[in-house]
This record gives structure tokens, C-alpha cells and sequence, in this order.
């Protein structure tokens, strides 16, 4: 068995090019940029740009349209294609007022800004009004309610009232950092705020940002240009998976010499590739042989029976392992520690061995420093019976980047906390993410072999075969207390979890903190039904663990705050009856909002006993402190069955 769990992109079923980014610029004037763009290709993308240009597309960058950008393409048929690159000539121009004008935009328009990509809309993939409807009746996709569906198959979107704007001029660096940073689209939701409006009003000749709500599963949309009421920007691909909320962004211009009164989008619904179709246009590439948990287990077996190292604190012997059938059985392994009896006394050695500065009293000798002169064959695996310390990190990264290893396994987080993570230990697993170093878990927690990776920022340990469901699947927050429910209570936390399956169908999970209670009769729900069940694990001493789980994370109790970022993943936060740590994970949920940090979404305020004043107390305080003008007017808007 063998996977690549680095190109996420694929999960999304999109025929698509690489980013295309700016190569040379053409002509610069003081209404538009003209430049040369290279989109990178993989088969088969490169076979249907040659044979059916067609049927391929130009997709803006999304936070560039919603900065008032259009940058428009020349006929994909007229691109050149030249070792694997196909090179294209687009133009910009500024279009909505009260957004960066060229003048400002000049110096990013530059060679390396990435700029859109191009995407192949397979005529056979398009769907006809009948399967729109059966889609949208079977919950595989939602639309808004006021979408109206026509004989062809096209959907027409009645855009919130909703105008969106600046809060601040943009800086030439926040607008830097908004264009050239990963998380540049977080950051512009910060800075671009939405304000309700009587009605979408747009002059003629100009244009606005607004919003629609729009969750793809299994398809994506793709918006037309050129409708009498209204015509959007080039961002016209919206992605299955990755459109999934209340404020997905159309950018509407208005090229009549009339106003709009509430525009309207016409656009047309595919269905995304096949599982067993090429995605991405490439297979993923073959990575390192993934061994199995059992026969990991005499590995560690090994590990136990080995002589005690020269080190006074603990042994963290490591095993090498040549990506061969037979590599584990004939593992070299390594022990930490000097060579001979280490002369630091041993009340020194636990203080001693957290300095890393030359200067300790610790020789810090680890096994991971006397790998590289044994790695001079094809990349091997190393497989470490504790998650590395910063210094055994530091070798691994270099043997990564001299391409000799592929592949870390690691048997416990931690000699000391167990299996739980501290915050450096988190923030290593994000660089052997950048670096390409595939990272697994031999989890005696689960009794299952877990893979790490990267799901919107967070990384995750995920059981193989559910990887692809984790990338895919819409995940509810579902917080509550480590006491245990009432036989109605648990009937009615059920029942709601059949009512969001009716409603969103069966590519949904939940994310629970792991503990005893409400947590853990949550996962048991969501075992019964089939859905995804995943845990926050905390290191906390009132509660036990939830362990058959589909995919977790570990903190340590000092990441406490920290953890809370990890339900981030989850489209909606769900709060059942609980006690003080729930009060206080929604009072950080709400306040990641105000800060926007995330995203204002629906707070669901669930009183699963049926009490019916479970929560009467919080909904009262917080419409007293909107009333008082303390707190946003949204704050007020949560949902609550009594």
C-alpha cells in the first residue's frame, strides 16, 4: 500500500492546472496589465488542452477578484504548450470602486504572483435540470432556497443582501501580505466586511463584492458570464469541498448602461471526477511502503529487548528501514546516549538535558545524529520509539532535505506525558509536513496505524483507509459534558444526528473532545450511523478517553487554548448540555468571531435533555449585552431548541 497524503487538491475531483503565476509583463497601462502566465500541467490536462480547449477554462484567484480585480484571459486555444507548462496572456484591471486601484496593485503584478488556474469542465459531467433537482433532494449538494433551476440545467443565484467593503484602506504590505501568504484569504476576511443593504443596488459600469451560501459535496459550479442581470468576475469555479459556507464570494459587475436592482448569476453544475478517475490530472506518486500495525508491533518488541544506552534519562533508540518487502525484518537500529558511560551525575541529568545551548551539562548525543553516514542507498524510513526532541528534529529535517529518509514512524508522542503532544511537538509535525516527510503514528491509543496530515491548517492523525473520507467529509463540533446523558437524552442526541444526515447527507463527521459523557455517547452515535468520529484529546486527569476513533489529535495541558483551534476544522459548532469547559469553549467560539479569527457561522445551542432552560441563561445574557451594545448584533442569532 502506498499514498501520497500531501496533494489534497485531489480529493476534490478537479481536471485542473497547477497555479498559473506571472512569467512577464506584457504592457502596463493606467487601466489595465497585460502579462504572459504559466500554468503547469500533468497528464491528462495537458492531452485536453490540445484536444479540447473548448471545454477548458480560466479561474481567477479568488482573494484577487475579491480585492476588485478582473483579469480576463485570451482563448485558451491560443495557449502555447512548452515543456509541461502551458503559457497563456491575461489581462487586469481594477473594476469595483472602493478597492486598490492599479496604481496600487502595479508592483504586485510582478513575475511569481500566482494568479488562477485552468480547469477542465467535461461536457459529459454536466448536469441536467431532473439531476440538479434529484441532487439537491438527496442532499449532495445545497443551494440557496431562493435558486431557481431551468430547462438546461442551469441554476440562476439570488446573490444576500449583503454589499461588502474595506473597514480600512489596504497598506501596500497588508495588501503583500493579503496576495503572497498562504493564509492571505483569512487574513482579507479580517480586513473585508459585509453590510446588509435594502436592496444590491450597482450603478452603471461599476461593481460589488457579496455573498451567497452554497455547500458542494460531490460537484462544482461553474458561474456564466454575460446574464443581462449581472455579470461575475473571472473567479468562476467554485470547488467541491472547499465551498462549503454562509459567505461564499461573488464579485458582480454591472457593464449595461442601466442600474441592477438585485442581480442575479446564472451558472451550471458538473459533477466532480470519479474515485477511480486520474485526479488533478497526475496518480498520486508512489511514496514509502506503509508497514502495518501488527508487524510493527515486533519492532517494538525489539526496541524493549535492546541494552540499556549510556544515557542516565532514557533510551530513544531509532531503526532504519530500506523501503524493501523484507526492509523491517532486517532494520539496523540505533541507541542515543555518548558512546561510553555518560559522566553527567544523575540528579544533573533531567535539568540538564532540557539545555540545548553548548554549554549544558548534557552531552545530547541521539541516534538520529549517526544516520546520515549509514544512508547512502535509496531513502529509507526511520522509525523512532518516541516523537523526536528538538535536536533528533533538527537532523531529520536535513536527512529529509538530502533526500535520505522519506518517512518517520514514531511509537509514543512522549517518555513523559504519554500520548500526548506539546505545542513544539505540533509545530514540528506542521514542518515535516512543508519539508515532505511523511509522518505516522504506531498509536497504542487507538491500536491502529495513523497517518498525519493537513486539513485547513491543522494537522491530524487519520486511520489510512478513512483519509480520503477526512478530506471530504463536512465535520460538526459537537462539545459537551463529561457526565454522562439521560436514556431520553442520548434518544434525542440521536435523533439529531439522523436529522443532519437527512439533511446533509452521509459525507459528514463529527470532532468530539474525546473524553467520557456526552463526548463519548457521541461517538457512539456516530459509530452506529457510519459517519466520521474524531477527537480533540486533552491531558487532563477528570475524564477518560474515547478511544475508536476515525481520526484525533493530542495536547498536552498546557495547549489547552491552543487545542481549541483544532475544531476549527468543523463547518458548524454544536453545544450540548454541558458544564464549565463548555461554557468556556463557546465563549472562545464566539469571541474568535467577534476578533474574526474565524468566521461567524451558526452556534447551535442543542438542549439535548429537553429541559427546555438549559440555555436560557446564556441567550438571555448575550441579547442583554447586544441591547447594550457590547456585542455584535450576530451574537444574538444562534440557534437553541428548548
Amino acid at each position: 500500500m502506498g499514498h501520497r497524503t500531501r496533494n489534497h487538491h485531489a480529493f476534490r475531483g478537479l481536471l485542473q492546472s497547477e497555479d498559473g503565476v506571472i512569467t512577464r509583463v506584457l504592457k502596463t497601462s493606467r487601466r489595465k496589465i497585460v502579462f504572459e502566465t504559466s500554468f503547469g500541467l500533468r497528464r491528462p490536462i495537458a492531452e485536453l488542452l490540445r484536444d479540447q480547449p473548448g471545454y477548458i477554462l480560466f479561474s481567477e484567484r479568488s482573494r484577487i477578484a475579491r480585492l476588485g480585480v478582473q483579469i480576463e484571459s485570451m482563448p485558451i486555444s491560443e495557449a502555447r504548450l512548452c515543456n509541461g507548462q502551458a503559457i497563456l496572456t491575461l489581462e487586469a484591471s481594477s473594476v469595483i470602486p472602493g478597492y486598490p486601484g492599479l496604481d496600487e496593485w502595479r508592483g504586485f503584478f510582478n513575475p511569481g504572483l500566482p494568479v488562477g488556474r485552468l480547469v477542465y469542465c467535461d461536457p459529459e459531467a454536466l448536469l441536467t435540470s431532473e439531476e440538479v433537482l434529484d441532487a439537491v433532494e438527496h442532499s449532495v449538494i445545497k443551494l440557496p432556497a431562493s435558486t431557481a433551476i431551468s430547462s438546461d440545467g442551469s441554476i440562476v443565484i439570488a446573490p444576500h443582501k449583503i454589499a461588502c467593503r474595506l473597514k480600512e484602506p489596504l497598506t501596500k504590505d497588508l495588501l503583500g501580505r493579503i496576495l503572497l501568504r498562504e493564509d492571505g484569504r483569512e487574513l482579507l476576511n479580517r480586513y473585508q466586511v459585509r453590510d446588509p443593504v435594502p436592496a444590491v443596488i450597482i450603478a452603471p459600469g461599476e461593481g460589488l463584492v457579496t455573498t451567497c451560501s452554497m455547500y458542494l459535496n460531490e460537484h462544482f459550479v461553474v458561474l456564466q458570464s454575460g446574464f443581462s442581470l449581472g455579470r461575475n468576475l473571472a473567479a468562476t469555479v467554485l470547488d467541491p469541498i472547499k465551498t462549503r459556507g454562509i459567505r461564499i464570494y461573488l464579485e458582480i459587475i454591472n457593464q449595461s448602461e442601466h442600474p441592477i436592482v438585485n442581480p442575479l448569476i446564472t451558472a451550471k453544475v458538473y459533477r466532480a471526477a470519479a474515485p477511480g478517475r486520474l485526479l488533478n490530472g497526475h496518480r498520486p506518486a508512489k511514496g514509502p511502503r506503509v508497514f502495518s500495525y501488527a508487524k510493527l508491533g515486533s519492532l517494538s518488541r525489539r526496541f524493549q529487548r535492546l541494552k540499556r544506552s549510556h544515557c542516565h534519562f532514557i533510551d530513544r533508540p531509532i531503526a532504519v528501514v530500506s523501503n524493501r518487502p523484507e526492509g523491517l525484518k532486517q532494520a539496523a537500529i540505533f541507541l542515543n546516549g555518548p558512546e561510553s558511560a555518560c559522566t553527567t551525575a544523575r540528579s544533573m541529568c533531567a535539568l540538564a538535558r532540557r539545555d540545548f545551548a553548548s554549554q549544558s551539562a548534557c552531552l545530547h548525543r541521539y541516534a538520529t545524529g549517526r544516520l546520515s553516514g549509514n544512508l547512502t542507498d535509496r531513502p529509507a524510513v526511520v522509525i523512532a520509539k518516541y516523537f523526536p526532541n528538538l535536536i533528533e528534529h533538527r537532523d531529520l529535517v536535513n536527512l529529509t532535505c538530502d533526500g535520505k529518509i522519506e518517512a518517520l514512524y514514531f511509537m509514543e508522542p512522549s517518555c513523559e506525558h504519554g500520548p500526548f503532544l506539546s505545542q513544539m511537538d505540533h509545530n514540528r509535525l506542521q514542518e515535516y509536513h512543508a519539508f515532505g516527510l511523511e509522518v505516522y503514528w504506531v498509536s497504542g491509543l487507538t491500536r491502529r496505524l495513523m497517518v498525519h496530515t493537513m486539513r485547513d491548517g491543522m494537522g491530524y492523525f487519520v486511520v489510512p483507509e478513512r483519509l480520503a473520507d477526512f478530506h471530504k467529509s463536512m465535520l460538526f463540533a459537537l462539545y459537551g459534558s463529561n457526565q454522562t446523558l439521560s436514556a431520553r437524552g442520548e434518544v434525542q442526541l440521536g435523533e439529531l444526528m439522523d436529522a443532519l444526515i437527512a439533511f446533509w447527507g452521509r459525507n459528514i463527521g463529527i470532532v468530539t473532545g474525546g473524553g467520557s459523557g456526552v463526548m463519548e455517547q457521541a461517538n457512539r452515535l456516530a459509530r452506529q450511523r457510519g459517519i466520521l468520529s474524531g477527537a480533540n484529546f486533552l491531558e487532563i486527569t477528570d475524564q477518560s478517553m474515547t478511544t475508536d476513533v476515525d481520526f484525533c489529535q493530542m495536547f498536552q495541558s498546557t495547549c489547552r487554548h491552543s487545542r481549541q483551534k483544532w475544531f476549527e476544522i468543523a463547518s458548524f459548532p454544536i453545544f450540548n448540555v454541558g458544564g464549565l469547559g463548555s461554557l468556556e469553549e463557546l465563549g472562545i467560539t464566539l469571541c474568535n468571531m467577534k476578533l474574526s479569527i474565524i468566521e461567524p457561522v451558526p452556534i447551535i445551542l442543542f438542549d439535548t435533555e429537553n429541559s427546555g432552560a438549559f440555555w436560557q441563561g446564556i441567550q438571555q445574557q448575550v441579547a442583554e449585552m447586544v441591547r447594550q451594545r457590547r456585542a455584535p448584533a450576530w451574537a444574538a442569532d444562534s440557534g437553541w431548541r428548548s
